[in-house]
C-alpha cells in the first residue's frame, strides 16, 4: 500500500514538473557540437522523423558533433549520431540537401543542389538505401542539376518543384505537363517554387515566388490536377496583396490538414489582419477567416508543422518587438497566441520544423548555438504524423510513470506492440495480441522515457511513457 501510495504521488509530481517545463530546451538531446561551429557550412536545411523514431537531418553540413557527415546524417532518438547510416557524398563546393522523404519501402529520397558521390557529379535528387548507400537502381535524367523539394504519389512517381514527375525509378514521366509552369515576377527575387505538396486526391500543391501558371493569374500558390493542367476549383489569388512597392513576397511553407484544409507560411502581404506571414485556407484556396494571427508588425514564416489538436507551431522571424527576432511560438485553432508554450528565441532563420511522434518539437537551421542548427523542445500533444494521422483508434496507458506492470487498454485483436527505448532499440516485442486489455511486466526495464509502438494492419501508434522504480 505505501509502495502504490508513493508511486500514485511520485507520478502526480512528475505530471506537474513536466506541465511546468513545457516548451524548455529537452535535456535528453544529446548534441554534442551539433554541426559544427563553421557559420557557412554547419547549416541544416530539413529534418524528417522515420517509423522508429530516428531523425534524418540534410543541409549544407559536412559534420555532425564532429564526426564526418557528408550533406545527410541520420540521429538517434536521444541524438547522437547513429553509425548504422553513412552518407556516401563527397564533399564539394556548393553541395546541399534541401529536402527528404522516408519511402514505404524504408529507402530514402533526397532532393539538393551540386550533389557528387565518388567524385561523380549526381542528380539533383537522388535516392538511397537505409543505410545511406546510394541506390543505383534509381536513375534521374543528369539534367535535373538541383532541386528545392519534392513529393511522393501514392504510385510512387515524384513530382518536382522543377515542375516535372519522375517514374518511381527516376525516369522522367512525359504524362505530366505543365504547359508553359510557373512565370511572372511578383516583385524582387527570382521566379521559383519553394514548396510543393500532393495530396490525397492526386492534386498537387505548389507554393513560391511567382505571378502566373500556364499563362493564367496564379500569385504564390496554385493547385494543379494530377496531369499537370491548372486546378481551376482552387484560387487563392485574393489572399495575397502587395506587402512593399509591387512586392507580394513568397509562400514558404505548407502543410496539408486532415480536414482538407491548408497551413501556409511566408512573407506575403494580406489584408487579413496587420500580421501577415502564417495563415489557414479552404480546401479551395479562400482564406479561413476563423484563423487569424494578431502580430502588430508581420512576420516571415519559413516553417510550420500542426498538432493532432490543430495548435500550429510556426518558426518566424518577428518584425514586432523584439526586433528581427528569430521565435518558435504556437498558435491556437484560431490563430491566437498560445501564452502557456513560452517562445523560444533563437539567433538565425529556423529552416523546418516537425513535431514529433512523441509530442516533442525538433527544428533546424542556421542558428549558431544549442547547438549549431538543431534544437529540440519538450511538448504536451502527441503530434499527427504519417504514422498516425488515419489512425482509427486510440489507446491508453496506464498507470504512468509506471513502476511494475504497464496497463494497455484499446489495444485492437492482431496487433503488435513494442516497447522502444531513446536508441529507437526494441526491448520489448509481443506479437498477435488478441484482448482490450494488455499487460507488460516492466520491472526488469530500467528507469527512463520508452515509446510503446501498436501496429495493426499498416497503422502505427506512438505513446511515450515512463518507468520509474
Amino acid at each position: 500500500m505505501k509502495k502504490t501510495l508513493l508511486t500514485l504521488i511520485i507520478a502526480i509530481a512528475i505530471t506537474f514538473s513536466s506541465i511546468a517545463q513545457i516548451g524548455i530546451v529537452d535535456p535528453n538531446f544529446n548534441l554534442g557540437v551539433g554541426f559544427g561551429t563553421d557559420q557557412w557550412t554547419g547549416k541544416c536545411e530539413t529534418i524528417v522523423q522515420q517509423s522508429d523514431g530516428k531523425l534524418l537531418v540534410g543541409g549544407q553540413f559536412k559534420s555532425f558533433n564532429g564526426k564526418p557527415a557528408h550533406y545527410i546524417a541520420r540521429l538517434n532518438l536521444n541524438g547522437t549520431l547513429d553509425n548504422d547510416f553513412v552518407s556516401q557524398l563527397n564533399e564539394a563546393w556548393g553541395s546541399q540537401i534541401n529536402q527528404i522523404k522516408i519511402l514505404p519501402t524504408g529507402k530514402i529520397l533526397a532532393c539538393g543542389v551540386y550533389l557528387k558521390s565518388k567524385n561523380i557529379d549526381l542528380p539533383g535528387i537522388v535516392r538511397l538505401n537505409s543505410d545511406g548507400s546510394i541506390d543505383s537502381s534509381f536513375n534521374a535524367p543528369t539534367s535535373i542539376t538541383s532541386c528545392q523539394t519534392f513529393d511522393v504519389q501514392t504510385d510512387g512517381k515524384i513530382v518536382l518543384g522543377n515542375l516535372i514527375r519522375l517514374n518511381s525509378n527516376g525516369s522522367l514521366d512525359n504524362t505530366f505537363n505543365v504547359g508553359k509552369g510557373i512565370a511572372g515576377g511578383t516583385g524582387f527575387g527570382s521566379v521559383r517554387v519553394n514548396k510543393l505538396v500532393v495530396q490525397p486526391d492526386g492534386k498537387i500543391l505548389i507554393g513560391g515566388h511567382f505571378g502566373s501558371y500556364d499563362g493564367n493569374s496564379s500569385i504564390l500558390l496554385v493547385r494543379v490536377n494530377s496531369d499537370g493542367k491548372l486546378d481551376n476549383t482552387f484560387n487563392a489569388n485574393t489572399n495575397f496583396s502587395p506587402a512593399v512597392d509591387g512586392f507580394y513576397g513568397q509562400v514558404y511553407s505548407l502543410k496539408l490538414l486532415p480536414n482538407g484544409k491548408i497551413m501556409i507560411g511566408g512573407n506575403y502581404g494580406n489584408n487579413n489582419s496587420l500580421a501577415f506571414g502564417v495563415d489557414r485556407l479552404n480546401s479551395d484556396g479562400s482564406l479561413d477567416t476563423s484563423f487569424k494571427i494578431t502580430h502588430a508588425f508581420g512576420i516571415r514564416n519559413y516553417a510550420l508543422d500542426v498538432q493532432t489538436d490543430g495548435k500550429v507551431f510556426a518558426a518566424n522571424v518577428n518584425f514586432g518587438a523584439p526586433s528581427e527576432a528569430f521565435v518558435v511560438e504556437r498558435y491556437h485553432t484560431d490563430g491566437s497566441l498560445d501564452t502557456i508554450f513560452p517562445k523560444k528565441y533563437v539567433n538565425n532563420d529556423v529552416r523546418d520544423l516537425i513535431i514529433q511522434t512523441d509530442g516533442n518539437i525538433t527544428f533546424v537551421g542556421y542558428f549558431s548555438y544549442n547547438p549549431t542548427g538543431i534544437m529540440r523542445l519538450i511538448g504536451d500533444t502527441p503530434s499527427s504524423a504519417a504514422v498516425q494521422e488515419n489512425a482509427p483508434y486510440t489507446v491508453s496507458l496506464y498507470p504512468n510513470p509506471c513502476a511494475e506492470i504497464l496497463h494497455i487498454r484499446g489495444v485492437r485483436a492482431n496487433s503488435t506492440l513494442r516497447i522502444v527505448d531513446l536508441w529507437g532499440r526494441t526491448i520489448v516485442a509481443l506479437n498477435s495480441l488478441n484482448n482490450d486489455l494488455n499487460t507488460i511486466d516492466v520491472r526488469t526495464l530500467p528507469e527512463g522515457t520508452y515509446m510503446l509502438q501498436i501496429e495493426h494492419k499498416g497503422i502505427r501508434l506512438n505513446n511515450k511513457f515512463v518507468i520509474y522504480h
